[in-house]
């Protein structure tokens, strides 16, 4: 620590301690010595985003999932997007049908982009859960849209990188999300920057996940600046165990923060922690384990 003389008119940050009495006069100056504390007022508290809802519990990427979520103090959850052969947005992590229906791949293959949505509500995605979810659908963007509106759920959209996005789904989307009024609720996210970038051109306030799988480096943050449009949040959504203190120390010398993927134990949530992570996507880890784990 070391002293210092500083204006009180200039003071804006309460990171000092006062070591001598206060004079009575606001102009005078007074005698501070630096603490070196972090800048940051107070611990930024970590999100917990259920993965493809509360897919612990119910069938992923489900609207039961996504209740589960919000019965389970989730404030956010993730849901990804693909598309049938007649243009709905539905909810499918897979470009296939085959492993959330159970129907074995050496069957056929069940693509979604080769079947109206009609023909895709002939299958049951909840049995291999249980009776309890015997008779599950696949649902629409707009269906999930509804649940969020209900629930006063947050939701991470991911756009796959096998959809083929374009300017017309990026208008069905975005225009769907406008219409319910959720624009404030949204984050979008991919792989594909590309995406991203298509719908920031039609939304650009929108908040953007850059998801990621490898460590990073100043290519990373590039691709990152290119989805910044002056109005809105970027971050990088990144796979928990590339990160380390070098890409750390970029993002945060370039001013992006990180979110992690896909943490289902306290431990590794614990050593990527240190790093100021803001976000965690996880199958598993409820708000309140958090809350209690970090008293």
């Amino acid at each position: 620590m070391w002293p210092f003389i500083i204006n009180t008119n200039m003071l804006s940050v309460a990171n000092f301690t006062v070591q001598n009495s206060l004079p009575e006069n606001e102009n005078e100056c007074y005698l501070f010595e630096y603490n070196d504390i972090p800048k940051d007022e107070a611990p930024q508290e970590t999100r917990t985003i259920a993965h493809r809802g509360y897919s612990s519990v119910a069938p992923e990427n489900t609207i039961p999932a996504y209740y589960a979520a919000a019965e389970n103090g989730f404030t956010t959850a993730e849901c990804d997007i693909e598309w049938t052969k007649d243009g709905i947005p539905i909810l499918l992590h897979d470009n296939t049908l085959n492993r959330t229906a159970g129907v074995p791949a050496f069957w056929t293959k069940l693509y979604c982009e080769n079947m109206t949505y009609d023909e895709i509500l002939q299958y049951d995605v909840g049995k291999i859960y249980g009776k309890e979810y015997e008779g599950t659908r696949v649902p629409t963007f707009y269906e999930l849209l509804d649940c969020c509106k209900q629930t006063g759920l947050n939701l991470y959209v991911e756009i796959k990188n096998s959809s083929l996005f374009d300017e017309k789904k990026a208008k069905l989307l975005t225009d769907a999300v406008k219409e319910a009024g959720l624009e404030d609720k949204i984050t979008w996210i991919s792989f594909n920057s590309n995406y991203l970038k298509t719908i920031a051109n039609m939304m650009p306030e929108a908040r953007l996940g850059y998801l990621y799988q490898k460590n990073v480096t100043l290519e990373t943050i590039d691709t990152l600046k290119s989805l910044q449009t002056g109005k809105n949040e970027v971050f990088l959504d990144i796979k928990s165990s590339k990160i380390d203190a070098n890409g750390d120390k970029l993002l945060d010398n370039a001013g992006f923060k990180f979110e992690a993927w896909t943490i289902d134990n306290i431990s590794e949530f614990d050593r990527i922690q240190k790093y100021e992570c803001y976000g965690i996507t996880t199958n598993s880890i409820t708000q309140e384990q958090m809350d209690e784990h970090n008293k």
